[in-house]
């Protein structure tokens, strides 16, 4: 069961390798309208603004059913917990395997919403250049992707370098939420600087 568990694992990374390797072909066509800023004649602004506006209850609907999804995640193993002492060891064992499942599969369904309507919601905001995407804040991105490789590089090897010296890898994960908000913290400096120049 090990090893059927180790095959059916790899082929869902491979195919999951697969379509992120084909996804990336076409989203690299559109890649710099991230960076770079976006010119809409009037009339297409007022199109996307509509297609937006119309998008608007899907997309709260969808991020609600995530959010709701992703909370309720840990019923099935805290439910499964009531059950345990009246259970034998193979039974609790297959118990909590299937709860592990369940939950696993409520979040697997939660992210996908989460990411597919921020996705859209996010290609609205890239075309009509606000929140996240403003001039400005597209100038600090550009500024910051300029760093990125060397800056993921150095988070790689201090999270490499401190999880083998003391072997603390149950720990040492928390140093991936840290990058990611100081990434963000460092793209709004550069924002922010951007903001100042194009002001005065």
């Amino acid at each position: 069961m090990t090893a059927l568990g180790v095959i059916i694992l790899l082929i869902i990374v491979a195919t999951g390798v697969a379509f992120f390797i084909a996804s990336n072909r076409y989203i690299k066509i559109y890649e710099k309208l991230e960076y770079e800023n976006c010119t809409l004649d009037e009339e297409t602004t007022k199109q996307v603004e509509a297609e937006k506006e119309q998008y608007a209850s899907t997309y709260t609907a969808m991020t609600i059913t995530a959010t709701v999804l992703c909370i309720i995640s840990a019923i099935p193993i805290l439910c499964g917990a009531f059950f345990t002492q009246h259970l034998s060891g193979n039974q609790i064992d297959s118990l909590m395997t299937g709860s592990v499942v369940i939950t696993l599969i409520l979040i697997a369904i939660g992210v996908f919403f989460f990411v597919k309507t921020n996705t859209i919601e996010d290609g609205y905001d890239i075309l009509l250049q606000v929140k996240d995407y403003t001039p400005q804040n597209k100038l600090g991105r550009k500024k910051m992707r300029k760093y990125a490789t060397i800056y993921w590089l150095i988070m790689t090897a201090i999270y490499l370098g401190y999880s083998f010296s003391t072997e603390n890898w149950e720990h040492s994960w928390i140093v991936w939420p840290i990058s990611g908000i100081t990434y963000s913290i460092l793209e709004k400096i550069f924002s922010m600087k951007s903001d100042g120049v194009a002001s005065d």
